[in-house]
């Protein structure tokens, strides 16, 4: 796991433990734990089913991050042992401003399982977490005509089910938003009650075939979703306008290289766009993205949008891309507003 500046320099890199898989990041902001008010970033682990806890110590200018996980910390989805393939996975958290509690959204890969997770104090410095409520996803659908449908996901292992990743809480709002990767967008509260399908995938009820273990989709035939998520979804982030109200999802497509914009409430459809190359190449097959309001720098006093470039070239690869907030609102006609702050 490393640690960079907005002008791309590195400034730690922490080793990953031997059969461990980090996967997804969130940093919660003021959290309070023994008497010990910290911020902290959250990570899970696809490798052994657990999270592992980070203390951020922002005056350090070369090692601002230090692990404080319990070695109790228990396993996410496996009870007493891990389930290979079927642990940990999406991640996303935040600090309940009614409990003061940091609170944690993980989803099970390959399942449509997710969980709700409570930090707690292990004592001594050291950070553990326990499970407070839980939510499946469905895997097969309804559609108008009175047929079922059941996503296409991955034939060679007929017990895996579309699974859920990118998510993102909206604190303003008490707000959970989960991208079901080949299913849609999925709105619920942070207590995992009254999950709603907002968006569907122009897949989503589309006919398929396997062949040769893969999914092929019948593109002639009726969809139920919308025309403008092609693709799948992964990554998801929350540009906060600095009110409840004003503000945008950020959702990327890995397989069509765009990213798809709504309103902050999910209710409108506002455009698509790509990362076009310019002194770096262009961005392409992103899985995870991050974005923020507030200024981050000379280059970025308007915010920035960070995103997982997979097929970085010439070098080959994956690396991240940073664009100025500025960029994408001037070709979006979005808002910029700096007046929030990711504590409140």
């Amino acid at each position: 796991m490393d640690v960079y500046r907005p002008d791309g320099s590195l400034v730690q890199s922490v080793p990953i433990p031997s059969g461990s898989r980090y996967n997804n990041i969130e940093v919660i902001y003021d959290i309070d734990l023994g008497g010990v008010t910290r911020d902290l970033a959250v990570l899970s682990d696809r490798g052994t089913d657990k999270l592992h806890v980070f203390a951020i110590n922002g005056s350090s200018a070369t090692a601002p991050l230090s692990e404080v996980t319990a070695s109790s910390a228990p396993l996410v989805f496996g009870g007493s042992r891990k389930i290979n393939s079927k642990t940990a996975y999406g991640l996303a958290g935040w600090r309940n401003r009614a409990t003061g509690k940091a609170e944690v959204f993980v989803t099970q890969e390959n399942t449509t399982n997710l969980a709700k997770l409570v930090l707690t104090d292990a004592g001594g410095g050291k950070v553990s977490y326990q499970k407070v409520a839980s939510l499946s996803l469905p895997d097969h659908f309804t559609l108008p005509n009175g047929t079922t449908w059941k996503p296409c996901f991955n034939p060679r292992h007929p017990d895996w089910v579309a699974h859920a990743e990118g998510m993102v809480v909206d604190p303003d709002t008490g707000t959970l938003w989960a991208d079901q990767e080949i299913v849609g967008l999925w709105k619920m509260s942070t207590d995992l009650t009254n999950p709603v399908l907002v968006h569907k995938l122009t897949r989503f009820g589309q006919k398929y075939t396997v062949v040769n273990d893969r999914c092929k989709i019948d593109s002639s035939s009726p969809s139920y979703g919308e025309p403008y998520l092609p693709g799948d979804l992964e990554g998801i982030g929350l540009y906060r306008a600095g009110t409840t109200s004003n503000g945008y999802l950020l959702i990327s497509n890995q397989q069509k290289s765009i990213f798809t914009v709504f309103s902050r409430n999910g209710s409108s459809y506002l455009g698509t766009l790509a990362i076009g190359g310019g002194a770096f190449d262009a961005v392409e097959a992103t899985d995870g993205l991050d974005v923020i309001n507030v200024n981050m720098g000379p280059k970025y006093p308007q915010g920035m949008l960070v995103t997982q470039d997979g097929k970085d070239a010439p070098e080959g690869g994956t690396n991240f891309k940073f664009t100025p907030w500025q960029s994408v609102a001037n070709a979006m006609r979005l808002v910029v507003d700096t007046s929030g702050s990711p504590r409140r």
